[in-house]
């Protein structure tokens, strides 16, 4: 998909990942997974429509109403949304990805769209990232503090070391 992306779109800043990443650190395994492709603010439209004429179940933005209502659940679930300038991202085989500090902010903060995510589950998934992955929580507060939104995760993470 990245490939495919970087192909139409050459100069285009594009990020993917998958949130069957960070399945394997829940209690709760959700049936179905969604692939989200983040693009230069501007750009969404343009992604979203040159994907849907590629693959079913793509949404642009979608609140969890919508994805309620609309998607297949029997079938991956593609989000396109904006790219925070400054976001973490790393290349994995050539393709740009995001970091796992992006990732547990992102969790965090986006609980609407990431709300198989949530409760006793986002717990999991923090305790199992801090426990088997190396976290650069210097990145993960830069990242915080570009959404705005510092505050709420430093208290996120103290509340579940303690």
């Amino acid at each position: 998909m990245y490939l495919k992306l970087k192909e139409e779109y050459p100069f285009l800043d594009v990020s993917i990942w998958s949130t069957e990443w960070i399945k394997k650190w829940m209690l709760h395994i959700p049936n179905n997974h969604e692939i989200i492709i983040e693009v230069e603010k501007g750009s969404e439209e343009s992604v979203f429509y040159f994907l849907s004429n590629l693959i079913e179940n793509v949404f642009l933005n979608p609140s969890k109403d919508i994805l309620d209502k609309y998607s297949d659940n029997n079938k991956p679930i593609y989000i396109v949304k904006n790219l925070v300038t400054g976001a973490p991202l790393q290349k994995n085989n050539e393709i740009q990805i995001s970091s796992i500090e992006k990732i547990m902010v992102d969790i965090i903060i986006d609980n609407e769209l990431y709300a198989n995510y949530q409760d006793r589950d986002l717990e999991s998934i923090f305790e199992n990232t801090y426990q088997f992955v190396s976290v650069n929580e210097d990145k993960l507060f830069r990242y915080a503090s570009r959404r705005n939104k510092k505050e709420l995760v430093e208290e996120y993470i103290k509340k579940i070391r303690e």
